[in-house]
Order: structure tokens, then C-alpha cells, then sequence
């Protein structure tokens, strides 16, 4: 029995795929369940590239891949989108099925990673160029806002 044991859990599926006769209880739904975990914990895990989510793709195959992005929490979806492609729209990921989508789509190679637009840096270079206005204006904003924002049921029976 001991050469059933093994350190790290690495170890310990290698061991249970090497038994799996021993272990008849243990079917393919449990082992794909077992490589669903793995691979959503892969999905979400940071430093993750577009790269990496190709080879695992390939590697556990289509199916249990799409399955386990259709499983993911839009802010989990997201997170991914944004981790592939860091100049994504906000709108383009505002749902985890657009943000699957566009997983997708980078990663068959037909949607390009977005690059910073030329319309942003060009609004970014003028506000550089302006000159900070003269310390004689007046501050915007007037000081007759209540010193507590709270704005609830509290200030209606008070007569605040």
C-alpha cells in the first residue's frame, strides 16, 4: 500500500490514474469534474496569457473548455477578457456571455488584442500642453453643502 502513496496532489491523481482499476468507484464524470476544477482554477488564476489559454484549450480539449468559460461569473469572465486583452472596452465585457465571446474570439485568432486608440493618447497630449489656471479664480463648488452627505430616512423625522 505504500507505493499508493504519494506527496502533493499531483502526485495523488497520478496515483489514482495509475489504480484506476483498484478504484472502480472513480468514473469518468469524477475525473472530468476533477479536471473542470483545474481548469476553472487556470481560467481565473492571474499571469495567465492568451498563449496559455490556447495550449489549455488543446490540451483537456474543446468541450470541457467551453464548458468551464460558460461556467464562470460574469466578474470572473471578465477579469479573463480583460486579462487577455488589457484595452478592452468596458461594454464590449458587460456580461459574461459578451466576455466569453470575446475570449473566444481572441483566442481563434480573429479578433486582434485592442491597443491603446490613437483618439486617446492624442486627447492625453493636449491636456499635458494646457497651462494650470491662475491661483486669483475662485474655487468651483459652494460651501453650502451639508457637512453630512446622509440623505435617508433619518433626516425626514428629524427635519434635517
Amino acid at each position: 500500500m505504500s507505493t499508493l502513496t504519494a506527496t502533493g496532489g499531483a502526485g495523488v491523481l497520478a496515483a489514482l490514474l495509475d489504480n484506476r482499476d483498484r478504484f472502480a468507484k472513480l468514473g469518468d464524470k469524477d475525473f472530468t469534474a476533477a479536471a473542470g476544477l483545474l481548469v476553472r482554477k487556470l481560467m481565473i488564476s492571474a499571469g495567465q496569457t492568451t498563449e496559455d489559454m490556447v495550449l489549455l484549450r488543446e490540451t483537456v480539449g474543446n468541450d470541457l473548455f467551453e464548458t468551464e468559460l460558460k461556467r464562470l461569473t460574469a466578474h470572473q469572465a471578465r477579469l479573463l477578457a480583460r486579462r487577455l486583452d488589457k484595452h478592452v472596452d468596458d461594454f464590449e465585457v458587460s456580461t459574461a456571455g459578451a466576455a466569453a465571446a470575446h475570449i473566444r474570439q481572441l483566442l481563434n485568432g480573429t479578433l486582434a488584442p485592442a491597443e491603446a486608440s490613437d483618439a486617446t493618447t492624442q486627447e492625453a497630449a493636449p491636456a499635458e500642453d494646457t497651462t494650470p489656471p491662475a491661483d486669483d479664480t475662485p474655487p468651483t463648488g459652494s460651501d453650502d453643502a451639508p457637512k453630512n452627505a446622509y440623505f435617508g430616512r433619518k433626516s425626514f423625522r428629524a427635519g434635517n
